[in-house]
């Protein structure tokens, strides 16, 4: 017995060895400027300097269609970010670290099976590549949390965050942003607002989740009739649409707390605008992130987000619940809150957060960490303060990929441990990409319509009319009503290895199907929309896990 145990263990140890293939770059295919360097001391007989330019490596080969781990063997001299295209399609964006000496990158490429090009592209350039190394991707399940991180939430909060917890992996809800707040009447119907319209009258369906902004509720002007209208539209939309059972997300352009300037840009991105010069780490005692609670800085911080809070202990009173993103697009130079290091930065959130929760006593908000994908680590402010990890990416019209490089970026960054969201998007990414590349994104929102923005318009009509018609895709007219769901609480007490088992001789029963988050869903695959699930069969009293994909 002991042999054959032996033996079955190194079989299972062989057959997870995946060998990985190298393609050399002075063998790849270079355009726009870029250009081969015979060196030694590198992989072959030299390295592509790509500066303004492209390099492609055609010929990589996949046994079989699937996910596979790219690793990008570089150097570069400043923090570089380009493009990853796989046979023609952006694949995502690569960030390329500061490194003076060769090191790796490692991201997520979905590879038909034959022969693909994989291409790095220029959006910053100005890197050199020595070689990629093309291996199977082996996948995680994730292991999120049965509770939300803020302690004691509301009955509401906790049905949507396990609304958000249940659906996560197997479908996506369906978001718009809202913009331009004159064409709505304050106390109507939420779908009278142009930007929701704007999705019915494209697809016949309305969005589940509305992005909503206080943007004008701080600053030296929040108290102005026409700002405070605007944010009073925005609290109304929110009520509206949680009575109609959909999913109210708030953003906040921040303004200069100390009011000196109706802005949140800093003076480099606001081109030609007005701008705030505010710093917030003057908040801070000297050479620390503690905060100095006799300065201005933090005083007028505290002062605005007490304000927000009263906005958000209003929808409490009335059952509301919602999403809610501070302090966005972290690491990104262009708001006040991103000019300073990431040690500040998480200081300041968590500000946010105790502040609101512990002291103010919001209790209905799920919380999302947006931070910029080379800041996802770095700028943490710690997973007991966030909720769901979120992304912004904009792609090029009409480009409905998946953004998987993002989403396994975001995945490996959370240890699978939290919810992943494209919560800022132009052209959605399309659902069937989506779950072809094991990149199912929790929701996704298209910026508004209205001022003028062009986001919306960058989809395709057949992808907008086909993407909303998708079992796999939640609209409103799918959502169950929060006065009928009833939230799951308990966490899952079994885990599950998406490993295949060998072969085992006798009569195989199915104890259950699982997502690949270990959610238990019945015993039948019938009626589950298209993707990955877990299998879990008992033979001569083995259990025995497989992973099943549906077509």
């Amino acid at each position: 017995m002991i042999k054959r145990k032996n033996f079955i263990i190194l079989i299972l140890a062989l057959s997870s060895m995946a060998f990985a293939t190298k393609y050399e770059a002075e063998a790849a295919t270079l355009s726009g400027g870029a250009k081969n360097v015979n060196a030694s001391g590198v992989s072959g007989t030299g390295y592509a300097d790509l500066q303004e330019g492209n390099i492609s490596f055609n010929g990589v080969t996949a046994e079989s269609a699937g996910k596979y781990q790219v690793t990008i063997h570089y150097k570069a001299g400043d923090f570089k970010a380009n493009y990853l295209k796989v046979n023609g399609a952006t694949a995502g964006t690569i960030d390329f670290n500061a490194t003076t000496s060769w090191a790796d990158v490692t991201t997520v490429a979905t590879l038909k099976a034959g022969t693909n090009t994989i291409s790095i592209e220029k959006y910053w350039g100005w890197i050199s590549v020595d070689y990629i190394e093309v291996e199977p991707y082996h996948s995680s399940p994730f292991k999120i949390s049965a509770t939300p991180v803020t302690p004691n939430a509301t009955e509401s909060a906790v049905k949507l965050y396990s609304f958000l917890r249940e659906n996560f992996g197997k479908k996506t809800i369906s978001g718009m942003m809202t913009g331009d707040m004159s064409g709505y009447t304050m106390g109507a119907d939420f779908k009278t607002h142009d930007d929701v319209k704007y999705t019915y009258t494209r697809t016949g369906k309305y969005p589940a989740l509305v992005g909503l902004d206080f943007l004008f509720a701080s600053g030296p002007k929040a108290n102005e009739s026409w700002n405070k209208e605007y944010t009073d539209k925005a609290i109304s939309i929110a009520k509206g649409l949680w009575k109609a059972g959909g999913i109210p997300a708030f953003t906040w352009h921040w303004k200069d707390p100390l009011d000196k300037k109706d802005a949140f840009y800093i003076q480099s991105a606001a081109n030609g605008g007005e701008y705030t010069d505010f710093d917030f780490s003057t908040g801070f005692k000297p050479g620390t992130t503690e905060w100095n609670t006799e300065s201005a800085a933090y005083k007028g911080i505290v002062a605005d987000i007490d304000h927000i809070a009263d906005y958000f202990l209003e929808l409490q009173k009335e059952g509301v619940a919602g999403i809610f993103r501070p302090l966005h697009e972290a690491g990104g130079k262009w708001f006040w809150w991103s000019i300073n290091s990431g040690e500040q930065f998480a200081a300041l959130y968590r500000l946010v957060y105790d502040r609101m929760v512990k002291v103010k006593g919001v209790k209905n908000m799920i919380w999302v960490y947006n931070p910029e994908g080379s800041t996802v680590n770095s700028w943490d402010p710690g997973s007991e303060y966030y909720d769901i990890l979120s992304i912004d990416i904009y792609n090029s019209a009409n480009d409905h990929s998946s953004n998987a490089s993002a989403f396994d970026k975001f995945k490996g960054a959370s240890k699978s441990t939290k919810i992943i969201a494209l919560s800022e998007n132009g052209p959605i990414p399309d659902v069937n990409n989506m779950h072809t590349d094991e990149a199912v994104w929790s929701w996704w929102m298209p910026w508004y319509s209205t001022w003028s923005g062009t986001w919306p318009g960058q989809t395709k009509d057949g992808v907008w009319k086909s993407n909303m018609n998708d079992e796999r895709i939640i609209t409103l007219e799918d959502m169950p009503g929060w006065d009928k769901y009833i939230a799951i609480t308990k966490p899952d007490t079994s885990t599950t290895s998406i490993a295949t088992m060998p072969r085992m001789a006798g009569t195989a029963t199915t104890v259950g199907i699982f997502d690949m988050n270990g959610h238990y869903l019945g015993i039948t695959t019938q009626g589950l929309p298209q993707g990955h699930y877990v299998i879990r069969k008992k033979i001569q009293g083995h259990i025995v896990n497989t992973v099943y994909l549906k077509k």
